[in-house]
């Protein structure tokens, strides 16, 4: 039987190591509770192995802003407490004794099991908590798993409800891959109590954003840099970010798929526009595994999930052919600038299931160039004159199509020279019915030569990368004041590229504009209209 539908509160998590420490830990629990914080979680794991450490705790809850949980976590279980019996019984005692006492105490399974003393001491907190009238914390019965999922995770989950002493069930491991995050929701979605199951890490942060859509009975914030578990938001995080508070079962979700993907820009600008425009959806960074077996494992169950409402995604490297032979595979459609350059940024799914695969990289290309030349149109800019696009994945296939398609003649290179081969034979077949001016070389063999526009679809330079510091381009290559360079990294906002050519006199277009550019086209297949304003991803 699903337990109905709560509304799901935040914790702020604060980690109190001292008597010294607790001053500055109570201001750290007003400033989240004017953030929008509905509980504090007191992780007293070292201050309970203090000798005044029972008085500490009692000071806590006694002074705590808002309603608290008192969590002594034990080292098995990713915490830091590893002292006597006598002391985690103190410790729980002062969270009872005190005036009002604690909302709750968060014990682990394995605690109560493994010692009948500490077992005894929870049920007996729990009998009093269970009586009318009686101010006294309730248990939040807990499992977690910091080296990631656990075996045997549904049995788990099964005794944590079926233990009578627990008015909450919390289960929380370390996530593998996103598909984690499905696992958590479909046991919210069955709870027969009420119930916390949340994913850490990094690829855990839509278990966190999304405990309200399933109902979860609550999430964890961190309320400075450190936090007590990887992966938590801050409260304004939430609130400012994620529309914690307007998340519902109707949000749609949307992800960007590629890897690295953390640096991505496309949660924050999508999410942006999907507020301003009062959509009910929101967009998460996805890492996605190179190979396509991951990247058709993740999609598929996403995609699989109905009650997630995956509707969309945007794909980014390594991943842009991938997403072609998906809606391929899926019997989906694809468009015929997709399907001509070979290589997909943006997938929808339409009300009916079915898939659409599309490109607006191509189209970016061209506009983000042809505004530095002041022409009437962006692809007038490009009739007849030259191109050099650096790279063979599926941005560079996106740009040579899209400026060979607007009349310039481009030239692709490539660290591996066939690749780059194999893409300028494609382009340079009949489209409709002329052919595109495409062809692959060398850099050692374009020494001298001048190009009008040159455009990096490399990593190369983008923080986090294998060579942030590097510039793709030799100095053999002409770059003068006639020449306009576009750099698809967009992470740092002058890469070396940029700089490189901007101090020969080049017009430089960051990769910035370009990524705005498709993205809006993007947010347009999506939601039916292009965003009104670009002015969040700034």
């Amino acid at each position: 039987m699903a337990y109905a539908r709560v509304v799901t509160l935040i914790a702020v998590a604060i980690s109190v190591e001292r008597t010294d420490a607790i001053g500055r830990a109570l201001d750290s629990a007003r400033l989240a509770k004017s953030q929008g914080a509905d509980l504090v979680e007191w992780r007293v794991d070292s201050l309970a192995q203090e000798p005044s450490g029972a008085g500490g705790i009692a000071r806590l809850v006694q002074e705590s802003p808002m309603p608290c949980i008192v969590t002594v976590r034990d080292e098995s279980q990713g915490g830091a407490f590893s002292g006597s019996d006598d002391e985690r019984q103190a410790a729980w005692s002062a969270a009872s004794s005190a005036k009002p006492s604690a909302a709750y105490v968060d014990v682990e399974l394995a605690t109560i099991r493994s010692r009948s003393v500490l077992g005894d001491s929870v049920r007996e907190m729990a009998r009093i908590a269970g009586q009318s009238g009686m101010d006294a914390p309730r248990v939040i019965l807990s499992f977690h798993d910091l080296a990631g999922r656990p075996s045997g995770l549904s049995s788990r989950v099964a005794e944590i409800w079926n233990e009578p002493v627990g008015t909450i069930a919390k289960v929380v491991w370390t996530a593998r891959t996103a598909r984690d995050n499905i696992e958590a929701f479909e046991l919210l979605a069955t709870r027969v109590k009420p119930t916390i199951a949340l994913c850490m890490g990094e690829h855990g942060l839509m278990s966190r954003v999304l405990a309200p859509k399933f109902g979860g009975f609550l999430t964890y914030a961190r309320s400075d840099e450190q936090g007590t578990a990887p992966g938590q938001p801050t409260t304004a995080e939430l609130q400012s970010d994620w529309g914690f508070r307007s998340i519902d079962a109707r949000t749609r979700i949307y992800g960007v798929l590629g890897s690295p993907v953390a640096h991505s820009r496309s949660p924050a600008t999508h999410n942006g526009w999907f507020r301003q425009a009062k959509v009910n959806a929101r967009l998460f960074a996805i890492e996605v595994a190179p190979s396509w077996e991951s990247f058709k494992a993740t999609l598929g169950e996403l995609l699989a999930y109905a009650p997630l409402d995956f509707s969309g995604a945007s794909i980014t490297m390594p991943h842009k052919a991938h997403a072609i032979r998906f809606v391929q595979e899926s019997g989906g459609v694809i468009t015929g600038g997709a399907r001509r350059i070979g290589a997909a940024n943006t997938i929808a799914r339409l009300s009916d299931g079915t898939l659409i695969a599309d490109n607006t990289d191509a189209g970016a290309f061209v506009d983000a160039l042809g505004e530095t030349s002041g022409r009437e149109t962006a692809s007038r800019a490009m009739d007849g004159k030259r191109a050099l696009v650096l790279g063979a994945g599926g941005a560079a296939r996106a740009a040579a199509y899209g400026i060979a398609n607007a009349g310039a003649k481009v030239v692709i290179v490539n660290r591996t020279a066939d690749r780059a081969t194999r893409i300028a034979a494609e382009f340079s077949k009949a489209s409709g019915g002329s052919d595109l001016d495409v062809s692959a070389s060398e850099l050692a063999k374009l020494s001298g030569q001048h190009f009008d526009f040159i455009v990096n679809c490399t990593s190369v330079g983008m923080e986090g990368g294998p060579l942030p510091d590097g510039n793709p381009l030799p100095e053999g290559i002409v770059i003068d004041q006639r020449t306009a360079v576009l750099d698809a990294v967009y992470l740092p906002a002058q890469t070396p590229f940029l700089k490189y050519a901007k101090s020969r006199g080049a017009r430089v277009v960051e990769g910035s504009q370009m990524f705005i550019a498709q993205a809006r086209a993007q947010f347009a297949i999506w939601t039916g209209s292009p965003p009104s304003t670009a002015k969040q991803s700034r």
